[in-house]
């Protein structure tokens, strides 16, 4: 089973695809969607990168799920959750 580490490199992964290795500096300390990091299609875009990567589903559809999106260590967490179960 993978750390928790390990995930956030995993998903760190995606953001720096998308923006370059500068976005590291920000990543944790900001609203990933009231700063316009994430719109629905990036949104959505990651749920399908993380079930590549690692795996699980996220159901986007459930509003407590969908709401993870907005702070990368709700992102983390949530799919440390979905890797228990």
């Amino acid at each position: 089973m993978k750390s928790e580490i390990e995930y956030e490199k995993i998903i760190e992964k995606f953001f720096i695809k998308k923006e370059g290795q500068t976005i590291k500096k920000k990543l944790k300390k900001i609203n990933l969607v009231k700063s316009g990091l994430l719109d629905s299609m990036d949104i959505l875009n990651l749920a399908v990168f993380i079930s590549n990567k690692l795996k699980i589903k996220i159901d986007i559809s459930n509003e407590k799920n969908l709401k993870a999106f907005e702070k990368f260590e709700n992102i983390v967490n949530l799919v440390k959750s979905k890797k228990k179960k």
